[in-house]
C-alpha cells in the first residue's frame, strides 16, 4: 500500500480535467502521444462535444514504481454525490482552476468536500498558455480560499503539457499511501483487528449484458478475489464474485484487489439498482456496519417524454430501458396523454442530466421526442403542499453584487450569509422550482457571464400552492397543467394562456383558453374562429336573406362549439415547450 497513490481531479466544468488526464496517461505510458482521441477518458461523444465529464472514469497508471489510481470526476452539480463518494475512495485531489475564468462555485463546493474528508489538496492553475490567462489573480483567489502561499500553487498547461510532469510527481510526494485511508474512513468501532476482513466502497457501476453489474470499488481492508461470497450492506443483496481487476482504462482481470487499491468486481447481478453508489461490500456472513456516507440518490426534476410519432412508443420504451440499465439515478413510468398519446414520466438528477438523456435518446436511438418542461415534485404533508428547497452558493465579482442579490429576491430566495474575498460568495435557501425556471440563464445575464453557482438539496418545506389547470372550452388539458405556488399563479396563468393563444391554430369555432387556480378563473384568452362568408353567393335582394344565413351560421358554430374538441397539433406543444423551457 505504501506505493499506491489514489487521487482525483476536481474542477469546474470545462476547466481542463480530462485534458490533464490525457497528459498523465501519456507520461505514464498508458497511451501513446498522438495515438488516441482527446479527452480519452470521456468515452461518450456528448461529453467530448460539450467539454463536460458526465461519467466518472478511473484508470491505473504506473510511474517510477508507484501505482497511481486516478479517478476523473464529473464537474457538474447534478453529479455531486458521485464526486462525494469518489472523494471517499482517495487520499488526495488535484484542485484544477482555469486561469482565464478563475475559481468557480462548483470548484469551491467540491473543495469543501475534500477538506471535510481531510484529503491532501494539490492546487494547480490550468491554461496558463492562453493570452487571456490571469495567472497572478487566479493564484491569489486560490491562495485566499485555501489559506496557502501563492508559490505553493502549480502552473500547468494541460493542452501543451507544460508543468504536467512536475504536477504528477507532486502527487507521489504529497499524497499519502493507501494505508492511511483506513484510519480516515473507518470509525473506531469498525477498526479491523483482523485485517483480512473485507471492507470495500462502491463509487460507480455499470451494466454488462453478459456479466451483469460491474462495480467500481476501493478496498479499505482485506482482499476480494474470484469466487468470494460478498454481501452489499445497504441493499442487502449478496453474490459470488465472478472476476476482479483494474482499469487500464479498459477492464484488465487480475487475481484479486488488495487493501488500499482501486478496481472492479463482476457481480453477475442483473439490476444496476441493486448495486448502489456509496454501498459497502463485506464478506457474506460479516455483520459489520457499512462505511459512512451512503445515501439513496433520488431524482430532483421530472419531465414527460412522448415520441413525435406514436408508432415509436415501443422504441422509446426499449431505449429508456437500456439507459436505465446503466443509469441508477434514472427513473421512468408510463403515462398517457389525450393530446400526445403514450409516453413516460421520467425523473432526473437535474437539468443537465435531463438534457443529456434527451440527447442520447435522440442520437443513439434515432428518436424524435416531445419533452415537457422539467418540474419539481411536490409532496403532500399534513394536507398541504410541500416543495423541495435547496441551498445555493453563488460566486460573483463585486460589481455585480446588487444585480445578483436582486435576482435572488425575485426568485423567492432567502438570504443566509455572505463571504467577501476576491469574489463574493452568497448563500441562499431557494425553492428548487425557482432554480430550474431559467434562474441560471438570468444569473449569467445579470453578471455578464461571470457568476457561477452550486446547489445541494436541503428539505421539503410547506407552501401555499395548488394545481394551475388550463381549460380549453371548459375541458382541462393535463399536459399544460402544473402545480404552482400562490405567488407565481397569476403570472404563470397569464403566460400560459397568452402563449397557447399564439400556438393553437384557429378552429371552426371560438376557443376559450382559461387558467383555473383554487377554483377560480384567473386568466383567460380567446382564439377567434374562422369565418366563412356564407353570403358570398347572394346578390341583390333585401337584407333579410343575408341575416337569416348569418343567424344559421351562428347557430351552427354554437352547436360545433358544444360537441367539437379543440384540435391541438403536436407542433403547438413543441412551440410552447421550446419557448417555455
Amino acid at each position: 500500500m505504501k506505493n499506491i497513490r489514489n487521487f482525483a481531479i476536481i474542477a469546474h466544468v470545462d476547466h481542463g480535467k480530462s485534458t490533464l488526464a490525457d497528459r498523465f496517461l501519456e507520461i505514464t505510458g498508458v497511451v501513446r502521444i498522438g495515438a488516441h482521441e482527446e479527452q480519452f477518458l470521456d468515452r461518450n461523444p456528448i461529453s467530448r462535444e460539450r467539454g463536460i465529464t458526465i461519467k466518472l472514469a478511473p484508470v491505473k497508471m504506473v510511474y517510477n514504481s508507484y501505482i497511481l489510481n486516478l479517478i476523473d470526476t464529473p464537474g457538474h452539480v447534478d453529479f455531486s454525490y458521485e464526486v462525494d463518494r469518489t472523494l471517499a475512495c482517495v487520499e488526495g485531489v488535484i484542485l484544477l482552476v482555469d486561469a482565464t475564468s478563475g475559481i468557480q462555485a462548483q470548484t469551491i463546493a467540491n473543495a469543501y468536500k475534500a477538506l471535510e474528508k481531510n484529503l491532501v489538496i494539490i492546487p494547480a492553475i490550468n491554461k496558463i498558455d492562453l493570452p487571456s490567462a490571469n495567472i497572478e489573480g487566479t493564484k491569489k483567489e486560490i491562495a485566499d480560499f485555501l489559506g496557502i502561499k501563492p508559490e505553493e500553487i502549480f502552473e500547468v498547461s494541460a493542452k501543451t503539457g507544460y508543468g504536467v510532469r512536475k504536477l504528477l510527481e507532486a502527487v507521489i510526494e504529497k499524497i499519502p499511501g493507501g494505508e492511511d485511508s483506513i484510519k480516515k474512513e473507518i470509525s473506531d468501532r469498525m477498526m479491523v483487528k483482523d485485517e483480512e476482513r473485507i471492507r470495500a466502497l462502491i463509487f460507480d457501476s455499470y451494466y454488462d449484458s453478459h456479466r451483469g453489474v460491474i462495480a467500481f470499488i476501493r478496498v479499505f481492508s482485506g482482499k476480494i478475489k474470484k469466487k468470494d461470497q460478498i454481501k452489499l450492506c445497504n441493499s442487502g443483496y449478496d453474490f459470488e464474485v465472478m472476476e476482479t481487476g483494474y482499469f487500464s482504462p479498459e477492464l484488465k482481470s487480475n487475481e484479486g484487489i488488495f487493501a488500499g487499491d482501486i478496481g472492479y468486481v463482476v457481480t453477475n447481478l442483473k439490476d444496476i439498482h441493486q448495486v448502489k453508489v456509496g454501498d459497502t461490500m463485506v464478506a457474506k456472513n460479516d455483520l459489520a456496519t457499512p462505511l459512512p456516507g451512503y445515501k439513496k440518490v433520488k431524482p430532483m426534476v421530472f419531465a414527460s417524454i412522448f415520441p413525435l410519432d406514436t408508432a415509436e412508443y415501443p422504441n422509446l420504451k426499449k431505449a429508456l430501458e437500456k439507459l436505465y440499465l446503466n443509469d441508477s439515478s434514472l427513473t421512468f413510468s408510463p403515462i398517457y396523454s389525450q393530446a400526445l398519446g403514450a409516453g413516460f414520466r421520467v425523473g432526473f438528477l437535474g437539468l443537465l442530466h435531463a438534457d443529456v438523456v434527451r440527447e442520447r435518446l435522440e442520437r443513439e436511438f434515432n428518436l424524435n421526442l416531445v419533452l415537457t418542461p422539467p418540474q419539481v415534485e411536490y409532496k403532500i404533508v399534513g394536507g398541504q403542499f410541500a416543495e423541495p428547497y435547496v441551498k445555493v452558493m453563488i460566486l460573483t465579482p463585486n460589481q455585480y453584487l446588487g444585480a445578483v442579490m436582486k435576482l435572488c429576491e425575485d426568485y423567492r430566495a432567502k438570504f443566509l450569509t455572505m463571504d467577501n474575498k476576491n469574489q463574493i460568495s452568497l448563500f441562499y435557501e431557494m425553492p428548487m422550482s425557482e432554480l430550474i425556471n431559467d434562474f441560471f440563464d438570468n444569473l449569467k445575464s445579470v453578471s455578464s457571464g461571470f457568476a457561477s453557482l452550486d446547489w445541494e438539496f436541503l428539505r421539503y418545506e410547506k407552501v401555499e400552492a395548488d394545481r394551475l389547470t388550463i381549460l380549453l372550452n371548459n375541458d382541462p388539458v393535463a399536459e399544460f397543467s402544473e402545480i404552482v405556488v400562490k405567488e407565481r399563479a397569476q403570472s404563470r396563468a397569464v403566460f400560459l394562456t397568452r402563449r397557447l393563444r399564439e400556438v393553437i391554430p384557429r378552429q371552426q369555432f371560438e376557443v376559450r383558453v382559461q387558467a383555473k387556480f383554487k377554483g377560480k378563473i384567473i386568466a383567460s384568452e380567446r382564439i377567434a374562429p374562422f369565418r366563412k362568408d356564407v353570403t358570398k353567393k347572394l346578390y341583390g335582394g333585401d337584407r333579410t336573406r343575408k341575416d337569416k344565413l348569418l343567424e344559421k351560421q351562428k347557430e351552427g358554430k354554437k352547436k360545433m362549439k358544444m360537441i367539437g374538441r379543440v384540435e391541438i397539433p403536436k407542433e403547438a406543444f413543441l412551440k410552447l415547450f421550446k419557448k417555455n423551457g
